[in-house]
């Protein structure tokens, strides 16, 4: 039987998930693509049709693969799917996506937990999140192989954070996401460091407003870039930020001359070894887009347009091995519980159009 839940951790949940796809927003649009309407629901750990692959959940997160093996999905069950299996991982190497399993116990099945690739130790990093016991407190890392629990309580229970790798002090870097023992609007600002061993407190307060989950980036010179999310403010609808904040030397400063693509929530970052930081996707709440971005050191400059798949709350990661964006999940129709199943690649040129490289249906 499932644990009952506190009142605030209900609407905690209730929020991630309006978060997710700004369901219920009102003028809130998705893209052109129609949703699944199988009846046959698929198995939490494979794709809707006949072509081996994952099940993309509400929560997913593509990453680069230890040992430069391709790109990495670490995704959670599907919205409103209680799931007391593990979490799910999958490779793909450019043809075909392959189920990894770690040996010995991992985490349990999660959505809205944060993740990232240490490069240097080559592990994947994964905090918090929301699971069958609520929302959780927990740091696991894998290294290709194995799993690996770290107890304690820092930086505690919190969902929808963000997390990503910072070169300069080789540490992982978690801002914000919120807990259950937060009122509903309620953000946790603070920032942390994780260096293979324990959290260190950066900050304690961050960005202004607060936001959550937001696309956050970290360069090669050790800035961390925080641009756009969603602000809640009690028990209001959620509106999309578009300022750009920069951690630098213990503290987070607006970037107020930075420009951008305006208010934008859901959208992805990642570091390109040639390009840079580049921002991707994402929704300003009436329309999702597929421009990329890319960061020139004090500003947003428009790189490309409309070469990717329009689409939001969607996973994106450098192939290392092949030279290659590799995209894949994100919301089909807000308001809906199905997720894109699809894999698209881009060559990184503003020349060139994402292509479609694995065709399975929404589910």
């Amino acid at each position: 039987m499932e644990a009952a839940r506190c009142p605030c951790e209900v609407r905690l949940l209730a929020l991630l998930a309006l978060l997710a796809g700004c369901a219920l927003v009102a003028g809130c649009s998705g893209n052109d693509e129609s949703p699944a309407t199988s009846s046959d629901a698929p198995s939490p750990s494979s794709g809707g049709d006949d072509t081996p692959g994952p099940l993309i959940g509400a929560s997913q997160v593509l990453l680069p693969a230890p040992g430069a093996d391709g790109v990495l999905l670490v995704t959670g069950p599907p919205e409103g799917v209680r799931d007391t299996g593990p979490l799910h991982l999958w490779r793909w190497d450019g043809a075909e996506w392959t189920e990894v399993e770690g040996s010995g116990p991992g985490p349990a099945a999660r959505s809205f937990f944060a993740a990232a690739h240490d490069p240097v130790r080559d592990v994947v990093v994964v905090h918090g999140g929301e699971d069958a016991d609520g929302v959780s407190d927990e740091t696991w890392e894998w290294d290709g192989t194995d799993w690996r629990r770290f107890d304690g309580s820092a930086p505690g229970a919190r969902a929808a954070a963000s997390l990503a790798w910072e070169p300069a002090s080789s540490t992982v870097v978690l801002y914000s996401g919120n807990g259950a023992d937060a009122a509903p609007g309620v953000v946790r600002d603070d920032t942390w460091a994780w260096d293979g061993e324990e959290w260190t407190r950066l900050t304690e307060s961050g960005p202004v407003p607060g936001r959550w989950p937001a696309a956050m980036v970290a360069g090669e010179d050790g800035q961390v870039l925080v641009y756009g999310g969603h602000q809640v403010a009690d028990e209001e609808l959620p509106a999309a930020l578009g300022d750009t904040w920069v951690l630098s030397d213990g503290a987070w400063s607006p970037h107020d001359d930075a420009g951008g693509p305006g208010p934008l929530v859901n959208a992805q970052a990642l570091v390109h070894p040639t390009l840079g930081i580049l921002l991707a996707g994402g929704s300003d709440l009436d329309d999702e887009n597929g421009d990329v971005w890319r960061w020139a050191g004090d500003r947003w400059e428009t790189y490309a347009h409309d070469v990717l798949p329009r689409r939001q709350a969607f996973g994106m990661a450098y192939d290392e091995a092949r030279g290659v964006v590799v995209l894949t999940g994100g919301v089909v129709e807000p308001g809906d519980t199905a997720r894109h199943q699809d894999v698209w690649e881009w060559s990184g040129s503003p020349d060139d159009r994402a292509v479609l490289v694995d065709d399975r249906p929404p589910a």
